[in-house]
């Protein structure tokens, strides 16, 4: 938008690059949905030398090297079109506690855009919480043997490897690098409401088999933590992204209806709407970059700021995408016009990593202990 002053920690010519790139990828795949393996690897390809697959990887450890902030932005620009494509995270768990045979084996091909990864935390059970996981991983005859449940796995039916949070034979939280193609794993589809392009799914372990290298080496809960406060403000900047799209489609859509003698954008109610809404969202954006930057530089807030920008993100884009698909009126209920995936897929925004309700907890019992300790 020409119009936003610049945010800190935002760059504008990532957001561009992203944009750019997106915008050749839907016109390649419009209406894959879900988009195939194949069809993935191609897109994520095509996003390989915008430095999306190696994130905030050190150029040393053959990553991108960019800032939160700048990847940030980059996945802004790119959700307008596709929002959450994901299939950056694992390369970022195995370059800060993969062993040397995952950095070997398994890292290339993320990197290269010639595997897909995938993230299971999610259970039945306990839904994203990371404490307690029923998922084991004990010892077997010739190694250790993974056996439980993930639920709501992005690329679960596409995913060649999936870091799996689960507790070992002490009950210590870990995190296991696992082989999706390995004897015992039984994948199985979810129907979603939005993010149509992506397959969603559920994992089972039914006694497969891990080699100990698989094993991150680090605290299972602290890492899945961590991973958290990235993951947040990823969605935040992509729920924001996807309202604006929504925003900018509809307001076009506007101009070529007419009440009453006059176009349906130019009525005050409509100007008031627009511009109401815009600024909630821009507000919406300028949170999710304070967050990035306080999560890029370890400020101690960082995880509570993470998880309130992101629930106030994908409230203010779900509110906002469902006024702009009434104001559309019949041609939002038009499913061939793409209106209402808008509002789905920042519904399904929402319940990433943590639900509105999760995030908003957390972030407020952070401001509640700040105010109340400040007296």
């Amino acid at each position: 938008m020409e119009y936003e002053p610049d945010i800190p920690g935002r760059d504008s010519q990532w957001v561009d690059r992203g944009r750019a790139v997106a915008t050749t990828i839907r016109g390649t795949y419009p209406d894959a949905t879900p988009w195939s393996r194949d069809q993935l690897l191609e897109i994520f390809g095509k996003l390989r030398p915008t430095g999306y697959l190696g994130s905030t990887i050190p150029e040393e450890a053959n990553g991108a090297g960019l800032t939160l902030g700048q990847f940030a932005s980059l996945t802004e620009g790119i959700a307008g079109a596709v929002p959450f494509l994901s299939n950056h995270s694992v390369q970022r768990f195995i370059t800060a506690a993969g062993s040397p045979q995952a950095r070997r084996r398994v890292l290339p091909g993320l990197l290269e855009g010639t595997s897909i990864g995938a993230v299971a935390v999610t259970e039945p059970r306990g839904g994203s919480s990371i404490k307690n996981p029923a998922t084991t991983v004990f010892p077997g005859r010739g190694g250790l043997v993974l056996t439980g449940r993930k639920d709501w796995v992005t690329h679960a039916m596409t995913a060649d490897a999936a870091v799996v949070l689960a507790a070992d034979e002490q009950g210590r939280s870990v995190r296991v690098l696992v082989d999706l193609s390995a004897p015992g794993v039984k994948r199985s589809p979810l129907r979603t409401h939005g993010l149509r392009h992506l397959t969603f799914g559920s994992l089972e372990f039914h006694g497969v088999e891990v080699e100990r290298w698989r094993i991150l080496t680090e605290d299972g809960a602290a890492g899945a933590k961590a991973g958290f406060g990235v993951a947040r403000v990823l969605v935040a900047v992509q729920a924001v992204a996807v309202a604006f799209e929504a925003l900018t489609r509809t307001t076009r859509h506007l101009t070529t209806r007419t009440a009453r003698g006059s176009r349906v954008a130019d009525l005050d109610l409509t100007t008031h709407r627009v511009g109401a809404i815009a600024a909630e969202l821009l507000g919406a954006r300028l949170l999710a970059y304070h967050a990035a930057t306080a999560v890029q530089t370890e400020h101690p807030a960082a995880a509570a700021l993470a998880s309130g920008a992101k629930a106030h993100a994908c409230t203010t884009a779900v509110r906002a995408c469902t006024e702009l698909l009434s104001m559309c009126a019949g041609h939002g209920l038009d499913t061939s016009t793409g209106v209402a995936d808008f509002r789905d897929d920042a519904e399904m925004l929402a319940t990433a990593d943590g639900t509105g309700l999760v995030n908003s907890v957390l972030w407020g019992a952070h401001v509640k202990d700040h105010l109340a300790g400040s007296r």
